[in-house]
């Protein structure tokens, strides 16, 4: 500290001394000049000889004004620079793990309907046909950062915590959300069968965790999953590149493998569901479908829409109201065994059905007409589930549909 005080004492040293010099430069040029000027004042043509000297003395003035303020300038710089140093010390650049790695998940916030402009019916970002993208996570949270692949060289186990979903937990560990269904048939079918507590499988590598059949090869199993045999092959996890057999009931990882789409049906358990909980199998009651889709909740995206996800999960508290989407009957309201907890289903009459699950309560009845905006239950987290949320499904002739499509 007193060596930093002393440079700077002697830098300003240094500045006023120059400054003393340049002055007295100025000043013996204005003598010269004046005593040059009286000289010519006494010849015939003093007149445009005075206006000619008067120039050259307003130009050195100028140069000499341009010289002292440099040496202002370098001075203030210098004094700067030296009450500066002790804090002039290299920040480390952060390293590879702590700027991160791979792809940056899209965030987008949800918001209140109620409280929006335009009321009940005004949307949620408007991610539309976008959200179609594996990358696209819609959340209001912070992510935790992703662990990388490669210091994982084993598959490893993970506890399903509150708040978790396929995403979320895929982002957790640099994986896609594919591989994470692809690993654990038990929520392969329906990842809404996730629960907290459930161990899932975690790979190193994205792809897919595989049980070997009866009359499996190699070449099979990498036609079957669209892979390369040689990645089956020579993948560590396997150990089969020293000669190993490939037998039945062993697990294997197919690196970069991909599994087709089956749609699947939802079912209800009739054991579950008391007696006025049923499917509605009567003539359609008179409704009027207003042709047009409405914001079921509010909330934000907890879940997008995915070949493995059928819907959309909004996240919210346990009794937001849930409304009709759009206009139609009732064709069930009950309990589901497929991890959809208690549901209701409504047909809209033009080969669009809505679904609606993981209700705390429903208000309505089989068979009942209900119009767009209608309240028809309560966010809750029956059945399957890791916290109060809407699965929310948009179908038309059976068959999913994204609902960020056909929403507002």
């Amino acid at each position: 500290m007193d060596l930093e005080r002393n440079n700077e004492v002697i830098g300003r040293r240094r500045f006023i001394a120059r400054t003393q010099r340049l002055v007295r430069l100025a000043h013996q040029r204005a003598t010269r000049t004046v005593s040059n000027s009286r000289a010519l004042l006494r010849s015939e043509d003093a007149r445009w000889r005075v206006l000619i000297v008067v120039g050259r003395f307003t130009a050195h003035s100028a140069i000499v004004c341009v010289l002292v303020l440099a040496v202002i300038l370098a001075g203030l710089g210098a004094g700067a620079a030296g009450r500066s140093g002790a804090a002039a010390i290299a920040v480390p650049t952060p390293s590879g793990a702590a700027q991160g790695r791979g792809r940056s998940p899209t965030i987008l916030t949800g918001g209140s309907i109620l409280a929006a402009p335009g009321g009940l019916f005004s949307p949620l970002p408007a991610v539309g046909a976008a959200n179609q993208d594996s990358s696209l996570i819609v959340r209001n949270l912070v992510f935790v950062a992703a662990k990388p692949a490669e210091s994982r060289t084993g598959i490893i186990t993970y506890t399903v915590k509150p708040g978790d979903n396929v995403e979320t937990i895929a982002q957790r560990f640099g994986l896609l959300p594919t591989t994470i269904v692809w690993s654990n048939r038990e929520i392969e079918e329906n990842p809404d069968m996730l629960r907290v507590g459930q161990v899932l499988n975690i790979l190193p590598v994205d792809g897919i965790l595989y049980t070997v059949e009866a009359n499996d090869t190699l070449s099979s199993i990498a036609e079957r999953f669209k892979a390369k045999v040689d990645d089956i092959l020579n993948s560590p996890l396997n150990g089969l590149a020293n000669g190993a057999n490939l037998l039945p009931g062993m697990r294997i990882v197919v690196p970069g493998g991909v599994k087709p789409f089956v749609p699947r049906v939802v079912q209800v358990d009739a054991r579950r569901a008391p007696a006025s909980d049923s499917a509605y199998a009567g003539p359609a009651p008179r409704f009027t479908a207003g042709g047009a889709f409405a914001w079921p909740t509010r909330g934000y995206i907890s879940q997008g829409f995915r070949y493995y996800h059928r819907g959309i999960d909004i996240a919210n508290a346990i009794g937001i109201p849930i409304y009709a989407s759009d206009g139609g009957y009732v064709t069930y309201a009950g309990w589901s065994n497929v991890g959809y907890g208690y549901m209701v289903q409504i047909d809209h009459g033009n080969g669009f059905s809505t679904l609606y699950a993981h209700l705390s309560q429903w208000y309505v009845d089989p068979g009942q007409a209900v119009s767009r905006g209608q309240i028809i239950g309560a966010m809750g987290s029956t059945g399957n589930s890791t916290g109060p949320h809407l699965h929310f499904e948009i179908r038309y002739g059976g068959a999913p549909q994204n609902p960020l499509v056909y929403l507002p």
